[in-house]
């Protein structure tokens, strides 16, 4: 577990699966190659569930992107859900099943529902998730994609076992 999150913080982490994150750039001679190979240090637990989290792993202020240099991935500090204004975030939540953390009535449900000044793409790695809009609600599995356009939307993993879904978040408007 990296250095720079709270042990508060480490043992509500450890049931979250880890991700590698493997970062390209450019070796002393300026050929390609794989500048950093390690654990992705940026994991924030959602809803105070220790299953319920998500993994920045890069994000940037705007487009175009300047790629020379040192790699900056651009996280530090807590993990804003929306992205830059002119830039994009690339995550990953897991979402527990509902029962384990939606446990007071729906009150903390109803706080989920959150609009994003962004468009979102949204693959299902594994397991199964509704998207949760006003007026209607989609169920997805692995593989599936929705493409988020700025509108008021919550998840319900209404399954016993955990989904993964990976988002790119690109500034944008909300709706």
């Amino acid at each position: 577990m990296p250095e720079n999150i709270p042990l508060s913080e480490r043992a509500v982490m450890a049931a979250v699966r880890p991700y590698r994150r493997l970062v390209t750039g450019l070796d002393a001679a300026g050929r390609s190659t794989i500048v950093s190979d390690a654990p992705c240090p940026h994991v924030q637990v959602i809803a105070d569930t220790p299953t319920f989290a998500m993994t920045d792993f890069w994000r940037h202020e705007e487009v175009p992107v300047d790629n020379a240099g040192t790699p900056e991935d651009g996280l530090s500090g807590r993990a804003e859900i929306s992205p830059p204004a002119n830039g994009s975030v690339l995550r990953i939540v897991e979402f527990p099943p509902d029962a384990d953390w939606d446990t007071d009535g729906g009150e903390r449900r109803n706080r989920m529902f959150h609009s994003t000044a962004s468009l979102d793409y949204a693959l299902v790695l594994d397991g199964a998730i509704w998207s949760v809009l006003d007026a209607d609600e989609r169920e997805l599995t692995a593989g599936d994609v929705l493409v988020q356009r700025g509108t008021r939307h919550r998840w319900s993993n209404r399954s016993t076992a955990p989904c993964r879904v990976a988002f790119v978040l690109i500034g944008g408007t909300a709706l």
